[in-house]
């Protein structure tokens, strides 16, 4: 099962990772350590949204694999996007860090023996 610890290490590694990739595409400057603060933040998401506190059964629509599936889609389009200008250019950029951070706990915790719900608890 992975930790806060894990998360938070797993959500820097791809914060970083995003931000310098999308420098080198799109020829924006992302700061490293903004895609390494951002990442470990939003890698805890999950967690923050639903804490476990004792519970391990505390998987619900914040980490179900519906919500992996919509920032599927939204990641898609949001890479897609062309920025017109400098302000659009950031938030494209945090959206892409955030927004994978957040995946990679998903992906974490997906990997599991319990795994994701589809929707959460009904």
């Amino acid at each position: 099962m992975a930790s806060g610890k894990t998360h938070l290490a797993v959500g820097a590694a791809v914060g970083l990772t995003v931000a310098l990739a999308d420098q080198e595409k799109h020829e924006v400057s992302h700061h490293p350590g903004t895609g390494l603060a951002l990442g470990a933040m939003f890698g805890k998401l999950p967690d923050i949204l639903e804490p476990s506190i004792g519970n391990p059964h505390h998987r619900q629509f914040c980490h179900s694999i519906l919500v992996l599936a919509a920032l599927g889609a939204g990641l898609k389009r949001m890479y897609d996007w062309q920025p017109e200008n400098k302000a659009q250019q950031c938030l494209r950029g945090v959206g892409l860090i955030a927004g994978c951070a957040y995946v990679s706990h998903l992906l974490c915790d997906a990997v599991t023996p319990r795994s994701l719900p589809f929707l959460g608890k009904v």
